[in-house]
């Protein structure tokens, strides 16, 4: 354009509706791919070696904390038990005699009666019996707990999966896993957030993430689950490949329908509006440098401006980047103006 033809336009005056950039909240919105995740998952795994006599559980069923799983033969340990607790009755009368001879010796060494040696003897020989007898405990406390064992238990309340031994199998202590247990309800849903998200709607802080936030899930077949979720925490890291941070959300899952494992869509928003630079719909134009608006300044002269346009809310279009409040644009005719057009607003 020539210096004759920007005079020119300078020169040309259009009558058209001009306007203030507004704000108004809005309440922003994210959508992330998210997994249904269990708060408590269990391999059980035999604490001690046996045959196993029973299996007490269906696969798959829903069992409570301890509900008895397995049965394995307990004839071995039994015995054991009981060679620990008479080794205990011993160990007992040995301490027993033991402070009553080092008793008699320390009141007999002052008649002379008996040596220092003697004493000495019999004090040694009651600290040995204590320590016996310590140990005698012990193995029995130890000789219990393998018998305890012998009867498998749940050791949380979910769902059970598909048992690895059935009766009459050998067992070995802390070798393979019998069946797993997850938690059913409640239940968790992770999902990344992007940190720029977490930042504009959140200020970054679990609290107003927690307290701020509505998290809707859609399930596989594109239906919607009512209940709302709880945030409870985020991981302490983001991931430095993606510039995400991994959120988890805990639902009580009362009808078991989200299954772990499975994936979900999360619609994360604010329950608390950000004060955003609105404009009319009207306003915009588009080509293919991308949206823009007309400014017009304090002495009516209009000039292009490219924006980043967010989503429409109500009458509104949201303007993501390019304007701010209180900034004056062409609000309808836009495609009439030209720039350095002087735009005079209708009386």
């Amino acid at each position: 354009m020539n210096l004759l033809s920007s005079l020119l336009l300078c020169t040309v005056e259009l009558t058209l509706p001009i306007g203030e950039v507004k704000t108004i909240p809005v309440f922003q919105e994210r959508a992330y791919p998210g997994r249904v995740v269990a708060i408590q998952r269990v391999d059980v795994i035999p604490q001690v070696s046996g045959e196993i006599l029973e299996v007490l559980f269906e696969n798959g069923q829903i069992v409570k904390e301890g509900d008895v799983l397995y049965k394995l033969d307990p004839v071995k340990y039994e015995a054991a038990v009981k060679n620990a607790e008479s080794k205990v009755v011993e160990c007992r009368a040995n301490v027993n005699y033991a402070e009553l001879s080092y008793e008699r010796h320390k009141k007999l060494v002052n008649t002379r009666a008996v040596s220092l040696d003697a004493v000495d003897n019999a004090l040694s020989l009651r600290d040995s019996s204590r320590a016996a007898y310590a140990a005698a405990q012990a193995d029995l406390i130890s000789a219990r707990d393998d018998l305890a064992h012998c009867t498998i238990k749940a050791p949380i309340s979910g769902k059970i999966g598909t048992t690895e031994k059935t009766r009459g199998n050998y067992v070995t202590a802390g070798v393979g896993t019998l069946v797993s247990l997850v938690q059913t309800t409640p239940i968790r849903v992770s999902f990344s957030i992007a940190n720029r998200d977490f930042i504009q709607m959140f200020q970054a802080k679990l609290r107003n993430l927690r307290e701020n936030s509505k998290i809707m899930l859609t399930l596989s077949d594109g239906s919607v689950y009512r209940e709302q979720g709880e945030v409870e925490y985020y991981e302490n890291v983001a991931d430095e490949r993606t510039d995400t941070i991994r959120v988890y959300v805990k639902f009580q899952n009362a009808t078991r329908i989200l299954k772990v494992g499975t994936s979900v869509g999360v619609t994360l928003s604010s329950s608390t509006g950000v004060e955003s630079p609105v404009i009319p719909p009207t306003a915009l134009l588009q080509d293919i440098q991308g949206p823009y608006v007309w400014v017009v300044d304090e002495d009516g002269i209009a000039s292009r401006r490219t924006i980043a346009r967010g989503d429409l809310k109500g009458d509104w279009l949201v303007v993501e980047k390019g304007l701010k409040p209180g900034e004056k644009i062409v609000i309808q005719g836009a495609h009439k103006v030209r720039k350095g057009m002087k735009i005079v607003n209708p009386k």
